[in-house]
């Protein structure tokens, strides 16, 4: 019911739907650096992929000498040379 009367709120008042989404959003800079709020947790990570659970599913960066530079408890920044961003399983809204 909160997350309904939260999504109404942020409708009505006009907010952006990264302010009132649950969902993970992810900044890109170059392809060298992303950084990556609302996640719940890390799945994997190596040099060449690193794969994160979110409200709405995996989300997996694929590249090469990606490293987890900061990790904080809602947000963490990646850094290496990113090729590839894909998101498996949840849902589409």
């Amino acid at each position: 019911m909160f997350k309904k009367l939260q999504t109404s709120v942020g409708n009505i008042l006009d907010f952006p739907p990264d302010v009132v989404a649950e969902g993970p959003k992810i900044t890109i800079t170059g392809r060298n650096q992303m950084m990556v709020e609302n996640y719940i947790s890390i799945v994997s990570f190596s040099e060449e992929e690193i794969r994160l659970e979110t409200a709405e599913g995996d989300v997996c960066f694929g590249g090469k000498r990606l490293v987890l530079k900061v990790i904080l408890a809602t947000e963490l920044r990646i850094e290496g040379e990113l090729s590839s961003v894909s998101f498996v399983g949840g849902e589409i809204k």
